[in-house]
């Protein structure tokens, strides 16, 4: 069986740049490996075990990344518009993953600069998602996921196949060295055409900065004088 690890599919939003007049402008023209996708891997070979763990990743840059923490190939999506639409950037996903044989789970990173992908993906397979998971391990037929609920963690069993959505806790601890990037490098990548067609498009009516308020600042020579400011101004609003 084969277990898929999504990788370096999301553009980093600090790369992006509103300017007051709504025109949006981004300092990187490629997506990066996101802050969960070392995460995702490792639970990616764990669930995977025995079987093949296969690294999932848009095109351009390097990729490596999972090949170099133990995936044994990588399919690299080509032809999708990095600033593509959370849909959009699904749609190309999924299409990816069903032309697979033999998945048991897609494991991608939850991930704060797309929140929609990983639940989107999971619809369009039709698969069950669990999403904010630390670690997951394969029983007969299903996953055992371990995710984050309320102040602590909760095991769910969930049927193969389906898509688990990790999110990393810490920075990488034990990166990979050099040696095992060069040689992660010359194991099999195959490109693929983007393919997200029949999948609905949102049409953006435009961009704005958000709306600030004024902001007033008390500094009193002393923090009787400042109290004595902030009450006079809510009593000129109205609040007390």
């Amino acid at each position: 069986m084969t277990t898929i690890a999504v990788f370096k599919w999301a553009m980093d939003p600090h790369d992006e740049r509103v300017g007051v007049d709504g025109n949006v402008k981004w300092t990187a023209n490629k997506p990066v490996a996101g802050d969960d996708d070392h995460a995702v891997v490792k639970v990616a070979c764990d669930i995977a075990a025995d079987g093949e763990v296969v690294g999932l990743t848009m095109a351009g840059g390097d990729t490596a990344f999972a090949a170099a923490r133990g995936a044994k190939r990588t399919i690299a999506i080509e032809g999708v518009d990095p600033l593509a639409q959370p849909m959009e950037l699904a749609g190309a996903l999924a299409r990816a993953i069903e032309s697979q044989e033999g998945v048991d789970a897609v494991v991608i990173g939850d991930c704060a600069w797309q929140p929609m992908v990983p639940s989107l993906v999971a619809s369009m397979l039709g698969w069950p998602c669990v999403l904010a998971v630390d670690d997951a391990r394969k029983e007969v037929g299903s996953l055992v996921v371990t995710r984050r609920f309320a102040s602590g963690t909760q095991d769910v069993q969930v049927d193969c196949p389906a898509v688990v959505a990790v999110a990393a806790r810490r920075e990488e601890e034990n990166k990979p060295g050099m040696r095992a990037i060069l040689q992660a490098r010359k194991l099999p990548v195959e490109n693929v055409a983007g393919d997200a067609t029949g999948f609905k498009r949102f049409e953006s009516q435009g961009t704005h900065a958000p709306e600030t308020a004024p902001a007033r600042i008390f500094d009193g020579s002393d923090p009787e004088t400042a109290v004595a400011q902030l009450i006079s101004a809510l009593a000129a609003e109205g609040v007390m």
